[in-house]
């Protein structure tokens, strides 16, 4: 009966862009005991009642489907936006978003059981299950984020246009909000105690930006922050050798920019780890060397695609630009500012992100990954 119940609320969290996780053409049981953590069987129960975004209803709209007294159901509902299992905007409500869904601990930043317990279900279903790949791209293999060149990188002469620079993304942040939230992938892996990456970077932050920025700050999830400090935040994570990804759009007023190491990201893992390289989507610039290289592998060791080498005998570094992302990341601390970014046009990019959000939506639901939205 339970089992019944949670896969009532799956079918609801399958109308997502994403779909959810599955198995062998079900629902994939380590994501239904993920829902059975988040919801008590009525609370599962209510929950089903409620659609994912944009959809919102009201407590009495819910009421009148579940056929169960309004004030009774808005306390539920009230409980839930609390305790994060459900997301409230004026007295409206819908269930959260598979991103925030699925990374709800490590978002909390919390340390206890429950969240151990969350961890090793998230590597169930997300990585044995192979929900990765649709969390990364649609069915058809298109991505649903975009490395961001490092700015400073890129080769005098070059064009760059306003997508390929983050302080354009800055200044499109709806209300100009900013917010900092705890990176849920390192932070997963290091509360599992499985990161790799502890000598290398920190747990560091994602940046929410506009009505995410707002949503992560009302759950009480992220601490909101000036734009200055965002932009030192982002070029010192930079420095570190984090690649900086946003959605696959030249426009992304209501969003996340994230900073992703190679070894724990949801994202990159895609290409680093696993066999999706549609993980993300490409700069349209690619990393170059001229005579000036030491030779020193400096470059070599911070990028994490293994696009750069350095072989016996060889006076500079060899560059392998199919599997170069154009992140730049090489190119931060070489010390003989041998490497630069330079134009290659190589990846279609989406105006905005409610354009790429219904592309893949579509996309995803032509191929049975996903219901449609009702």
């Amino acid at each position: 009966m339970q089992e019944t119940i949670y896969k009532k609320l799956a079918e609801k969290f399958d109308m997502f862009v994403t779909g959810a996780p599955k198995k062998g053409g079900d629902f994939s049981p380590a994501f239904l005991k993920y829902l059975g953590m988040l919801f008590t069987p009525e609370e599962a129960q209510l929950a089903a009642f409620l659609s994912v975004a944009p959809l919102r209803m009201t407590a009495e709209e819910v009421a009148q489907r579940a056929g169960r007294p309004a004030g009774e159901v808005e306390q539920m509902l009230s409980h839930l936006v609390e305790k994060g299992a459900v997301l409230g905007f004026g007295g409206q409500y819908m269930l959260p978003i598979i991103p925030i869904l699925v990374n709800h601990y490590p978002f909390r930043d919390t340390h206890d059981e429950d969240t151990l317990k969350a961890g090793n279900l998230y590597e169930e279903y997300y990585i044995k299950d192979g929900f990765y790949k649709f969390y990364e791209s649609s069915a058809a293999g298109t991505p649903y984020r975009r490395a961001v060149p490092v700015d400073q990188s890129i080769a005098a002469g070059q064009q760059v246009l306003s997508h390929e620079e983050i302080d354009a993304f800055l200044d499109q942040a709806n209300m100009g909000v900013y917010a900092l939230a705890p990176c849920p992938c390192r932070n997963r892996k290091e509360k599992l105690g499985t990161r790799e990456c502890n000598d290398k970077f920190p747990v560091a932050s994602c940046v929410f930006v506009g009505m995410f920025g707002l949503l992560m700050i009302g759950r009480g999830d992220a601490k909101q922050v000036s734009r200055e400090e965002v932009k030192k935040y982002l070029d010192e994570m930079r420095e570190l050798g984090l690649v900086m990804m946003t959605d696959n759009a030249k426009e992304m007023k209501d969003g996340v920019i994230c900073l992703c190491c190679g070894c724990c990201c949801s994202i990159t893992r895609g290409l680093t780890r696993w066999d999706n390289p549609k993980a993300f989507a490409r700069s349209n610039f690619v990393a170059r060397v001229n005579d000036d290289c030491a030779a020193c592998g400096t470059c070599v060791d911070r990028c994490m695609f293994n696009a750069l080498s350095l072989g016996d005998g060889d006076n500079k570094v060899q560059i392998d630009e199919d599997r170069c992302m154009g992140c730049g990341v090489c190119t931060v601390t070489c010390p003989t500012e041998a490497l630069r970014l330079e134009r290659l046009e190589r990846e279609p990019i989406f105006e905005d992100s409610p354009e790429m959000y219904s592309t893949v939506s579509a996309e995803n639901e032509a191929a049975g990954q996903k219901r449609p939205l009702a």
